[in-house]
């Protein structure tokens, strides 16, 4: 482990933001693993410590970068959770204030610790296509990447860890592009790898999310190759029919039982935090969000009980919800009653999971792919999984309610907060329905199934405009977001500006529009329309 911590103390020059150096800070609490002897660089450093350093950034596993990256921004915007805390009095992501120095986390801390030690990895192998070590570290940079395109829009991808001290920014349609050549390359590695070695697993010991099970990497990224698809299926239609059909008929497989889901996992007493926990537990930042429960309130969903906990307010036991984007006193204390996400610290961090395979598929079938499975046969499934997920019964009964929608939201505390139900999809698979109100309840599932993946459930929000989630109450942005449409991005990293400014212009032209959260990104179409 020390001489891993040695190579970070070279300088590493890449993501068009910062020198990297003596970057101990990256590895607090990564266990000292220790490295099979033919996974050596030319200088005898073992790599192996670098793979749960990457893992660890897909979503992050510090605290504060998990804060600002995830839960203040994705777990917000998807209508699945709420902060009960007036952070910057009230200005802050949640009413659409976007402060510089939250902005600058996600990028320089996630996003380069992230590329940091793939570089390390690419390095130690000399980029040998052919590794299967090389391509598995492809797979986990590009479940990593998506995430930050997706947030952002252009990002430093291609050309990063050219030795530049300023790295261009690409397109998100040339990063989209660049993904799938890299997943083609890296799953055949993979797949190939394993026919000619059944069950050998040698990077088992720095594996934290399949235990060095490549087979199950190879359906994780097939099932990654399909989610990317999709994201495509309202600007370039046809490219994403072609790869989503590629992902799904690859001899390799998806991911199709919840004993393949992918996440973090802990791998020992005090190592691996959900900081989910963190949120709700310690810091106490983070409460159920009002779309969440109006949803699943409303349907009389059995998996509430299973994702939230129960609060109290005013002595009465019940599940209470937050409003996104309201205007807090400073006392919290009030509503720290309200609903907690029911993660634990040694809760798996999940990345992708079974049920929202299915849906894809659904939505696939939905649209004339061939996925291999009728839509309505592929959305069951996915309320199945869900269901066999999180423990709860009824799932068969459930799937076939053709009557229940959304609850309107009650505030406990402050009745000015109420609002009615803005979603009114039912449950129960309708042929007769069109294409359209079919991938409404597709997607309204889905984002129940997804839950705690508030980064992806956003995402799907915005490429979909589903489920229909309430807006804001407050909103701060000056006119740069509508408080109807909601967010669609975040802001570059202000630090951009000073480190990176040619490039960073040139990014803002790539975006096509303002760096403001009002913005889409490439795939987010402002007409959508699945008929």
């Amino acid at each position: 482990m020390k001489n891993a911590i040695k190579i970070f103390n070279r300088t590493l020059l890449f993501a068009g933001v910062l020198s990297i150096s003596a970057c101990t800070g990256w590895f607090d609490n990564v266990p000292p693993y220790e490295a099979t002897e033919d996974i050596l660089d030319g200088d005898n450093v073992k790599i192996g410590a670098f793979f749960p350093q990457l893992q660890r950034n897909v979503v992050s596993t510090h605290n504060n970068q998990f804060q600002l990256s995830q839960n203040l921004v994705g777990d917000i915007y998807s209508g699945y959770m709420a902060i009960p805390t007036n952070f910057n009095s009230n200005k802050n992501n949640a009413t659409y204030f976007f402060q510089d120095n939250w902005l600058n986390m996600p990028f320089e801390k996630v996003y380069t610790q992230a590329i940091g030690a793939y570089m390390e990895i690419k390095r130690n192998t000399g980029g040998d296509e052919n590794s299967h070590v090389y391509q598995w570290a492809q797979i986990l940079k590009i479940a990593s990447m998506h995430r930050f395109t997706d947030m952002w829009g252009p990002l430093p991808y291609i050309q990063v860890g050219s030795g530049s001290m300023t790295t261009p920014y690409d397109s998100q349609e040339a990063v989209y592009m660049k993904f799938f050549e890299e997943l083609d390359k890296a799953v055949d590695v993979l797949y190939q790898f394993t026919v000619n070695n059944s069950g050998s697993k040698p990077m088992a010991e720095y594996d934290l999310v399949y235990g060095g099970d490549y087979t199950k990497w190879v359906k994780f990224a097939n099932s990654l190759h399909l989610r990317l698809a999709m994201r495509l299926a309202y600007i370039k239609p046809d490219i994403a029919k072609l790869e989503a059909e590629k992902a799904v008929s690859h001899p390799g497989g998806l991911i199709t039982s919840n004993d393949d889901n992918a996440g973090v996992k802990s791998v020992g007493a005090n190592d691996v935090v959900n900081q989910l926990y963190t949120m709700w537990a310690q810091y106490q930042d983070i409460r159920m969000g009002a779309s969440m429960l109006s949803i699943l309130d409303g349907y009389d969903d059995p998996r509430l009980g299973k994702m939230f906990t129960q609060g109290n307010v005013n002595g009465k036991d019940g599940y209470f919800a937050l409003r996104t984007g309201l205007n807090l006193d400073s006392n919290k204390d009030s509503r720290l009653g309200y609903s907690s996400p029911n993660i634990q610290s040694n809760t798996p961090i999940l990345w992708m999971n079974a049920a929202e395979v299915a849906f894809l598929k659904a939505e696939g079938a939905l649209r004339g792919w061939n996925m291999g499975v009728e839509a309505r046969d592929a959305y069951q499934q996915g309320i199945a999984l869900s269901f066999s997920e999180w423990g709860a019964s009824g799932a068969d009964t459930y799937m076939l309610d053709s009557d229940k929608m959304a609850a309107d939201y009650v505030d406990p505390l402050v009745s000015s907060n109420n609002i009615g139900a803005v979603s009114k999809i039912t449950i129960a698979w309708q042929d007769t329905d069109s294409k359209e109100k079919n991938l409404e309840r597709i997607i309204t599932q889905k984002w129940i199934a997804m839950f705690p993946n508030g980064q992806e459930a956003w995402t799907e929000f915005r490429r979909t405009g589903y489920p229909q989630l309430f807006p804001v109450k407050v909103n701060n942005s000056a006119g740069t977001v509508d408080t109807d449409i909601q967010v669609r991005r975040l802001p570059f990293a202000r630090s951009e500006y000073t480190l990176n400014p040619d490039n960073i212009t040139k990014a803002v032209e790539l975006l096509g529009g303002p760096d403001t959260g009002g913005t889409r990104v490439w795939w987010d179409v402002e007409n959508k329309s699945v008929n």
